[in-house]
């Protein structure tokens, strides 16, 4: 099987854990389809072609997440993300049954409102010219939706040990992502014990939530609520308290992360394409925003829509996963062996020169229909694909189109000069500094409600 030679049996797998992205692309642009990129000890290969990913993602029961999620499961535990076979197949309906329970014009006022309350927020730094931190604000704003969007839309902020306590576990994560060795949680390294205290910090705060909607016993009015109702039923419906837990914390990391890191790559876009910042400034300042505000429809939005498709596409959040076969798999004209490591990229994949254009050039009209018809479904897949596709797919893109249509509707943005961008592949794929933005008030004259 093709592939590079790097170190005799380990091949790239010590290189890949240094430059992911490099090695990923490298192997790709080098070996083709199928490449073996060496043990992890299992072995590990990089599957890079839409018919081969469709064969895998379509099919779930024959391939598990197994080695490729153990470092995440102290945050994640059993939740969606994680989980296989049948527990998995028990946890998605119930979980897409929660998801879709509150009404689309409910999340459409939570994002409208977070977003609304950033943006007054901003206001003293138009005043001042006082630049803002963009990248914390994305952080934020998307906190916030997915807390109200998980605990309802009058929850409170819970505050900064909670916030402290994220960022601590996902800062940690990081790190035993990509180190050599990851040590059990039991072993009382400075490292483990400041996890081990963020996760009890996020725990207690979820138990509580649930606590409390099944002390009030009405009628499930969020996620949360339904879950807790679903942990009381007497039936094969039941969820272990254990389980809400790893489901909450499963969507609201997922959902917060993947959404920043989106909305951080578009910014930094739009400031690199001055005419594109514009087109989508011109298109929102002539959008019907009564309507907007109050009903999900964002087709009035083409070319906002494109642009956060083509970031997506250059910036998947989520730029790398994996399968493992539950038995040996025919992929591609090359068997892969029970228990090895697949890796399936969309950072790679949406580079396809077979599928994509000049790669590496940034092109909104990519996503025109007469520029899509005919691309294979799997040559972009930034959400995944088949029954295990993200939960959050809809709500994300309704979340970022909003955000970016709301935020370039009251501002100008300018980002401030600094040393160079380039992604750094973690748990999401995010800009290796922050950005930082001016801001001034967009003076055009607004057209709402036609």
């Amino acid at each position: 099987m093709p592939g590079p030679r790097g170190t005799p049996w380990v091949g790239v797998a010590l290189h890949l854990r240094r430059d992911p992205l490099r090695v990923l692309l490298e192997a790709a642009h080098c070996y083709g389809e199928v490449v073996a990129l060496g043990h992890c000890p299992h072995p590990l290969y990089l599957i890079n072609h839409p018919t081969l990913i469709q064969q895998i993602l379509d099919q779930p029961a024959h391939y598990t997440k197994g080695p490729s999620v153990r470092r995440i499961t102290p945050l994640f535990g059993a939740g969606l993300t994680t989980s296989d076979g049948a527990l998995w197949q028990h946890q998605r309906p119930l979980l897409t049954t929660a998801w879709q329970a509150p009404p689309p014009g409910a999340l459409t006022a939570i994002v409208v409102t977070a977003a609304s309350a950033m943006l007054t927020r901003w206001q003293p730094h138009a005043h001042s010219g006082q630049p803002v931190n963009l990248t914390a604000a994305m952080e934020d704003v998307t906190w916030t939706i997915m807390l109200r969007v998980l605990f309802g839309p009058e929850t409170p902020d819970p505050g900064p040990v909670v916030r402290a306590a994220m960022q601590t576990a996902l800062a940690v994560l990081n790190r035993r992502l990509w180190a050599l060795w990851a040590l059990p949680l039991i072993v009382p390294t400075p490292q483990n014990r400041r996890l081990c205290q963020a996760l009890r910090t996020l725990e207690t705060f979820v138990h509580q939530q649930v606590a409390t909607r099944r002390q009030q016993g009405a009628t499930p009015a969020d996620l949360v609520a339904h879950l807790a109702v679903l942990q009381t039923a007497a039936s094969d419906a039941a969820l272990a308290p254990t389980q809400v837990r790893d489901e909450v914390l499963t969507l609201w990391i997922a959902g917060h992360t993947t959404m920043a890191a989106a909305l951080a790559w578009i910014w930094l876009l739009l400031s690199q394409q001055p005419a594109s910042a514009q087109r989508v400034q011109e298109e929102v300042r002539h959008a019907p925003w009564e309507a907007l505000c109050t009903a999900p429809d964002l087709r009035t939005l083409p070319y906002t829509r494109r642009v956060i498709a083509e970031a997506l596409r250059l910036y998947p959040p989520t730029w790398v996963t994996a399968r493992t076969p539950v038995s040996a798999v025919d992929l591609g004209g090359y068997t892969m062996p029970a228990g090895a490591v697949l890796l399936l990229s969309p950072y790679t994949m949406q580079r396809h020169p077979a599928f994509w254009e000049a790669p590496e050039r940034y092109e909104p009209a990519r996503f025109l229909r007469e520029h899509t018809r005919g691309r294979p479904h799997y040559a972009y897949f930034p959400f995944g694909g088949g029954p295990r596709v993200c939960l959050g797919r809809g709500l994300a893109l309704h979340a970022l189109q909003m955000i970016v249509a709301l935020v370039l509707r009251t501002y100008r943005l300018r980002l401030v000069p600094g040393a160079p961008v380039w992604p750094v592949p973690a748990l999401t794929l995010r800009p290796s500094r922050a950005l930082w933005c001016t801001v001034e008030r967009s003076t055009a004259r607004l057209r709402s409600g036609r």
